[in-house]
């Protein structure tokens, strides 16, 4: 127990329901608080057994806004538990010396404190039974304003109903804004007075009014209370890079809450008085901001150093801890780069000061509160240069270093007055975009490394071991701790780390595997093989979510569809039957039914027309002379061969002068067709659409779709142009007897053979046109298409021209 000048132990200020003693555990060699529940006062099973579950159920939380509980027990009837070493000053205190806080800093501090709140899903129990009325200010790695609860209810019963022990909670935060916004402590029953309250957003305004002026019709639901927070500081908050919490709260003079630990162990006794003479302090803000860590310069050298105050005898024993390694004198600055050199360790009567040597930069847990985390390349950066300074420390005879990031500290920059500047940029870049940097492990101890937790545990008292093992396993379960806690930003207890999306999964499971070992005595890697294994799963391929959706790696599960119908389930019924099972196939984006096909080049040799093609043509020949062939109503057609150009036979002419007499002028054309047509043979032409004459007087009973002969006179009226797509003879008849052929190379390739039909021209007859005077007979001709001929004939009536 610690203890004051006069012998009395030393009184911690935290809830009204427990008496808090400042102590020192000799087990973690830390400095604690020990708290007492009841003051006290023995309790019943009930309550002793509610107190125990609820403080175990708070041991496992980590979180920078709530106290850790590092142990609970029971002595002579009194329950207790210890918890670290919290630092700063009651809310009370911070608003009646300070003032009001700005809107968009109190809405940010207490918005952090929510969110922290709502972490805590599977702890209700605990979040009802806490108390937020009395909160702590404190310091986040000494750069960001952070509210601490302190006060978890464990004295009392716990209510049992939910809903009651969140709607004091948001009356308690209601109080809390109002306070800090204020800088009122009671509002009278009047809130809408306070221009800070009125100028907030509805939602937030009315919830607020309501809990100061009627609690028991406060809303229940916190997380709502928290949305309504965060809407209140974006609308205070007009530019976006402003709307980051971090910048809201970042320390200055203004805001710096004052150490209640410095003014209880100092008891009131200035720092300039217990520096005296040999030290003159840098900046009195630094004094204040690290109330056991002060930047000064040594009067007699003019040296920068930074001073450590460190515990007197009656509050540590000085046989309870190593100020300075006996065997650091083997330390040489060229041999050992890595290693923060301490300087001189003097004491007076109730306080030891050590100095050590001050070099531009920043400790690692300043990088850590900016960054939340880091990337799985920077920590890789860092660890190297941690395994080093660890192989440092063993060779200066340093067995145990606490690798805390408070202790390890980045030497980067140069000194002057925009180094502040530099560093909040530095801050905002990758490590490996850094100038180059050298990282210091502190192998001395600090008033920080006193009450600060480690991040692993001691000793693993499973089986017995030697010192120097003891202290091998140490440094090995530290270093895997302290590679995880900057993967993940959370020092971890007893559950699984989670990790960001930028860790490769075979990284996090790498580490999930080295953090379970370390709660095994001795299992724990080497620095130097945990190096080893990291860089190789992180130079690896990976499989991420990216990759997966390019298709590059597909799982087998997220092809396969569920409930879904194919409409090809059919079509590739037959496949696959003497196919291996699915899971000896190859993984594929393809369907796996399918068969594969191999496409082999075509043999130049061997290249042929193959027979489907054939078939294919044969078959379109075939159809296109069997739709042609087929009759019509009244069919009397004549086919014309695409090859040979046949005489018309008589039976043509008797087929169509079967009802009218033929004149002498038609007979006369026949015969010279008869002595013509036999030595008439259509030569080879080039398969080009060829134009067809047909001139010819149409016969009154005649149907419109019997052939006539391909030659008429002249001196008919007007003709149908045909087009035919074979080879073809052009026929232009001047004359009866006139006939003439195109003639091409006998070496043309010969086309397929396409009948050719000729229809005759729709002309009327003179009878019809007669009685097409009168309008007896309709115009069933329609406008032909004129005729390009040597003597054009001019339009026969004004009915068909």
């Amino acid at each position: 127990m610690a203890q004051r000048t006069g012998g009395a132990p030393v009184e911690l200020m935290r809830s009204k329901d427990e008496d808090v003693f400042l102590a020192f555990d000799n087990r973690i060699r830390r400095l604690v608080e020990l708290h007492v529940l009841r003051g006290g006062s023995t309790l019943d099973v009930a309550l002793k057994r509610s107190a125990f579950d609820r403080a175990r159920q708070a041991s496992g939380i980590r979180g920078h806004s709530f106290m850790r509980i590092l142990e609970v027990g029971e002595d002579q009837g009194l329950v207790y538990y210890t918890s670290n070493l919290n630092d700063g000053e009651f809310i009370d205190d911070y608003i009646k010396r300070r003032g009001a806080l700005a809107p968009a800093t109190a809405l940010a501090m207490v918005y952090q404190l929510l969110d922290d709140l709502l972490q805590l899903k599977g702890c209700q129990r605990l979040v009802s039974g806490m108390h937020l009325d009395r909160v702590l200010v404190t310091t986040l790695e000494d750069t960001f304003l952070q509210l601490r609860i302190f006060d978890y209810g464990l004295s009392q019963m716990d209510g049992g109903e939910e809903a009651a022990g969140h709607a004091r909670l948001v009356v308690e935060v209601c109080r809390l804004i109002f306070r800090l916004l204020t800088g009122q402590a009671d509002s009278e029953g009047h809130p809408d007075r306070f221009p800070a309250l009125t100028q907030l957003p509805m939602n937030l305004r009315i919830t607020v009014r309501t809990a100061l002026t009627v609690p028991a019709n406060a809303p229940t639901s916190i997380e709502k209370l928290r949305d309504d927070v965060r809407e209140a500081f974006s609308a205070l908050v007009s530019s976006i890079q402003a709307r980051n919490l971090r910048k809201q709260l970042v320390v200055n003079a203004a805001l710096l809450p004052q150490s209640h630990l410095q003014e209880l162990l100092l008891e009131n006794v200035p720092v300039e008085t217990i520096m005296g003479t040999r030290f003159r302090i840098e900046d009195a803000d630094h004094t204040r901001r690290y109330p056991f860590s002060i930047p000064a310069v040594n009067a007699k050298v003019e040296q920068s150093v930074t001073v450590h105050l460190l515990p007197p005898s009656r509050i540590v024993e000085k046989t309870r801890y190593e100020a300075v390694p006996l065997q650091m004198w083997r330390f040489n600055p060229e041999r050992h780069p890595n290693i923060l050199r301490s300087l001189s360790l003097w004491e007076s009567p109730d306080w030891t000061f050590l100095t050590e040597e001050r070099e531009p930069g920043f400790a690692l847990s300043r990088l850590m509160a900016e960054r939340l985390t880091l990337n799985p390349a920077e920590v890789l950066a860092l660890m190297r240069q941690i395994r080093a300074g660890l192989d440092q420390a063993v060779e200066c005879g340093v067995q145990r270093v606490d690798l805390h990031p408070s202790n390890i500290l980045l030497r980067v920059g140069k000194n002057g007055p925009l180094l502040a500047r530099e560093f909040e940029r530095l801050m905002q870049k990758r490590l490996d975009t850094w100038p180059a940097f050298v990282v210091k492990l502190r192998p001395h101890m600090t008033m920080r490394s006193l009450y600060e937790p480690l991040l692993v545990d001691t000793d693993i008292a499973e089986t017995p071991q030697e010192e120097h093992l003891l202290d091998r396993d140490f440094r090995h379960r530290s270093f895997a701790t302290l590679a995880a806690y900057l993967l993940t930003g959370e020092r971890l207890g007893g559950g699984a780390p989670q990790f960001a999306e930028s860790v490769p999964e075979a990284v996090a499971a790498y580490m999930r595997e080295c953090m379970e070992l370390t709660r095994r005595a001795g299992k724990s890697p080497s620095p130097g093989d945990f190096i080893e294994n990291f860089e190789r799963l992180l130079s690896g391929p990976t499989v991420d979510l990216a990759n997966r959706l390019r298709g590059s790696s597909v799982a087998i599960e997220e092809m396969e569809s569920v409930g879904s119908v194919s409409d090809f389930d059919e079509d590739w019924s037959g496949f696959g039957a003497e196919e291996k099972p699915f899971e000896d196939t190859a993984l594929s984006p393809i369907n796996r039914v399918m068969k594969t096909h191999h496409f082999t080049p075509l043999n130049p040799e061997k290249r042929s027309l193959p027979w489907a093609a054939l078939a294919a043509a044969a078959g379109v020949v075939l159809g296109m002379g069997a739709w042609m062939l087929i009759p019509g109503e009244k069919p009397v057609e004549t086919v014309v061969s695409s090859v040979q150009e046949r005489p018309l036979t008589p039976a043509l002419t008797k087929s169509a002068s079967a009802e009218t007499s033929p004149s002498p002028k038609m007979m006369a054309e026949k015969k010279v067709e008869e002595a013509e047509g036999k030595q008439l043979v259509a030569p080879t032409v080039p398969a080009k659409p060829v134009l067809v004459a047909v001139k010819t007087p149409v016969m009154k009973s005649q149907p419109p779709d019997t052939l006539l002969p391909a030659t008429t006179r002249a001196a008919d009226p007007p003709a149908v142009m045909a087009v035919v797509p074979a080879p073809q003879a052009v026929v232009e008849a001047d004359t009866p007897a006139d006939v003439t052929l195109e003639k091409t190379s006998a070496n043309a390739l010969l086309p397929l053979k396409v009948p050719v039909t000729i229809r005759r021209a729709i002309i009327p007859t003179q009878e019809e046109i007669e009685r097409m005077k009168q309008g007896y007979v309709e115009n069933r001709t329609g406008r032909l298409p004129a005729l390009s001929t040597a003597s054009p004939m001019p339009p026969l009536n004004k009915f068909n021209p």
